[in-house]
């Protein structure tokens, strides 16, 4: 009995598809094993299982060979390919490159379902905007609401960020003609969605460490602790952040005059790495 398994496409990390590829082979065919992809791909066995297990990748340069063995034709071995570029990644520029060659080459709903994700989350004004649509009145004025943004828009980036929201069906129209949000949220892949709020982090990051500068100190609260503690004392604060962060979300769901709208970064990060020297 040949067993099927789903389609390349369906995949954002290739080491989950040639797994489920194992997987499936090995109950469908008594002669699969390790060795016998070695025999057909060159890769040494051992080394195939630690990429099975997310220990290793493979070379660029056993691509065609992967590509061949799993019977691809030309668009799923290209989307492979880029796949296997997008999870070796080394930085943001890299990722977003290898991701958007990947959403052209997958089926038109998917492409659009998960680029529209990314665009959400990639620029800080889609969710500002979003905020600042239960505040102020806007219909077509792209100019006026621009300026209300810190730092400000132009108004095509507005028009372009309406659009989105719109098609997303995150805002609509009432019955005065002005745009309001509604209470549909993103839902999608969770690679996907982690790449995109993962840039969306780094973007107000930055505008944090602007604000320092930009707004007045009456406007703001940046504070900073240096502390040394244990890895249960980081997991207990982590804990009463998340709390805290329930906290605030509740606290503003009371308000009833919602006036600006503001960013809240919590940041978290290690200035040493004695733990892991002590791993090695």
């Amino acid at each position: 009995m040949v067993l099927s398994m789903n389609d390349i496409f369906d995949y954002m990390e290739y080491r989950n598809y040639l797994k489920d590829h194992y997987d499936c082979n090995k109950r469908s065919h008594t002669f699969f094993s390790f060795r016998y992809i070695a025999l057909k791909t060159g890769l040494d066995a051992s080394f195939y299982v630690k990429v099975l297990n997310k220990q290793k990748h493979i070379a660029d340069t056993a691509v065609p060979a992967l590509v061949d063995f799993l019977k691809f034709n030309k668009r799923e071995g290209e989307y492979f390919a880029a796949l296997v570029h997008f999870n070796k990644a080394k930085n943001s520029d890299q990722e977003r490159f290898y991701f958007e060659k990947l959403l052209s080459l997958r089926t038109p709903p998917a492409k659009v379902l998960e680029k529209e994700c990314y665009d959400y989350f990639s620029s800080w004004r889609n969710i500002a905007l979003r905020e600042e649509l239960n505040i102020v009145s806007f219909k077509n004025d792209c100019a006026d609401i621009a300026g209300k943004l810190l730092p400000p828009a132009t108004p095509s980036q507005v028009r372009q960020s309406i659009k989105l929201l719109e098609k997303l069906g995150m805002v609509r129209k009432d019955d005065h003609g002005a745009f309001k949000p509604t209470d549909e949220f993103i839902t999608t892949d969770g690679v996907v969605k982690a790449m995109a709020v993962k840039s969306f982090q780094k973007e107000v990051c930055k505008l944090g460490m602007e604000a320092i500068d930009r707004v007045p100190k009456q406007d703001r609260d940046i504070s900073t602790l240096t502390i040394s503690t244990s890895r249960a004392c980081l997991e207990a604060i982590r804990e009463r952040l998340t709390e805290f962060r329930r906290e605030i979300i509740d606290l503003v769901g009371k308000e009833e005059k919602a006036e600006e709208v503001y960013q809240i970064n919590f940041q978290i990060f290690p200035l040493t790495q004695n733990a892991a020297a002590e791993d090695e």
